[in-house]
């Protein structure tokens, strides 16, 4: 369905490599809109799948205990992003890093 997904390649979840497939999946999926349903269709299966990697990458930091670092910065341009692209769960992370 996707090949988007750190986690179909047999390594890690990545949140990083998440939210960096998530915004070219959704990009993938605006322009689908306009020039082809497969192209679009794509992207939306591409932007679960990236959602399916943040979700188990934030799971297993949990498992571990791992706290989200404090970074101001890094914390506005994620939630940024997140509010840009409609990912929630960035605009949530990049709150808790601006905390």
């Amino acid at each position: 369905m996707s090949s988007m997904g750190a986690s179909d390649s047999g390594s890690n979840p990545s949140m990083l490599h998440g939210h960096a497939a998530y915004v070219a999946a959704a990009a993938k999926e605006t322009v689908g809109s306009y020039t082809s349903t497969d192209m679009q269709n794509a992207g939306s299966a591409d932007k679960q799948a990236a959602v399916d990697e943040m979700r188990a990458a934030k799971q297993a930091s949990d498992a571990q205990g791992e706290e989200i670092g404090k970074n101001q910065t890094l914390g506005k341009v994620e939630q940024s992003l997140g509010s840009a692209t409609g990912c929630e769960g960035m605009e949530e992370e990049g709150a808790k890093r601006q905390a």
